[in-house]
């Protein structure tokens, strides 16, 4: 009789985690589907600006990612956690499968992968969206074309192709005194603060 009250009250307890992880799953399901993050959404957007940044001064770990980007204890991770841990615990107790014991190590297992699954799923998301951001860094090197004419001493615009993408960047040119008219072909020499600084390419 002890025996089966302990058991029943293990399901009992396994259901609850089911329901409250199962709903809080579904809410975070819906809120993600509608752009609302939460707490999660700026966490990973902090660890993707993390990411680039570590990415640009070289620190990566052995495998090639940024160090510090996977993050196994988010409220993602513990929410599908909770509702896979429940889930399956009490459909082995109710079904008879499993003992409560075993029931309870199933329960644990498929709990703990589920929450790294996810956690490996954030990261991969992370990864996409750092690889996928044009810095300046990157344009160096390459050539392209003035947008806004450059004065002396001044600040202009250029467009170039990085990464695989055209974009618009503040650009200066590498002599002070040099003027850089609009259309003028240019190749990226450096980076000096938030501009390119550029160097007219002789036609």
């Amino acid at each position: 009789m002890g025996f089966w009250f302990a058991e029943t009250n293990l399901e009992k307890v396994f259901f609850a985690f089911a329901v409250t992880g199962g709903t809080f799953f579904a809410f975070r399901a819906v809120s993600l589907f509608l752009g609302f993050g939460g707490e999660d959404a700026a966490a990973d957007a902090s660890a993707g600006a993390d990411a680039a940044d570590a990415a640009d001064a070289g620190a990566a770990d052995s495998d090639g990612s940024p160090g510090g980007d996977f993050k196994l204890f988010t409220l993602n991770g513990i929410v599908s956690f909770a509702f896979l841990f429940g889930l399956t615990g009490w459909l082995l107790l109710r079904d008879g499968v499993a003992s409560p014991f075993w029931a309870s190590v199933a329960a644990v297992a498929v709990g703990s992968f589920s929450a790294w699954a996810t956690a490996k799923i954030f990261q991969c998301t992370r990864r996409l969206q750092t690889d996928g951001t044009v810095r300046l860094q990157d344009a160096v090197g390459e050539t392209g074309e003035v947008y806004l004419a450059i004065r002396p001493g001044a600040t202009g615009q250029v467009r170039v192709t990085a990464r695989g993408q055209s974009k618009i960047f503040d650009a200066g040119a590498s002599d002070p005194a040099a003027e850089i008219p609009t259309g003028s072909r240019v190749k990226v020499e450096s980076v000096s603060g938030n501009a390119l600084v550029v160097s007219r390419i002789s036609a």
